[in-house]
């Protein structure tokens, strides 16, 4: 009995989702990728980037998960975790841990 419990506890483990870890730095890379080109400029009437580092990190988060029509293609495809390493990223401001997402804390 013993046995089959720890097969099917070691079994669950295997098959249990990976859960991505935070990566400020990946959050960095997608923003020079797909966010720099309109924030460093205000191309569009888009934020500097000096106004979104102000934010509340959350605030960045909800506004990549309901883009505008100007940002909803360049958007489109970002995972919750890189929205998350995006906004950390911007404000240097950490985001705890929330349903399955891990806690994010800005880089030292």
């Amino acid at each position: 009995m013993k046995l089959a419990f720890a097969t099917i506890l070691g079994l669950g483990l295997i098959a249990a989702p990976a859960v991505a870890e935070p990566d400020v730095a990946a959050g960095e890379a997608l923003y020079q990728q797909k966010c720099n080109m309109c924030h460093a400029t205000g191309l569009g009437g888009a934020p500097l980037q000096d106004a979104l580092t102000k934010l509340d990190p959350q605030k960045i988060v909800d506004v990549l998960t309901n883009p505008g029509t100007m940002m909803a293609g360049v958007v489109a495809g970002i995972s919750e975790e890189n929205k998350r390493d995006v906004a950390v990223f911007l404000t240097k401001k950490g985001m705890p841990a929330k349903d399955n997402l891990p806690e994010v804390k800005p880089a030292p």
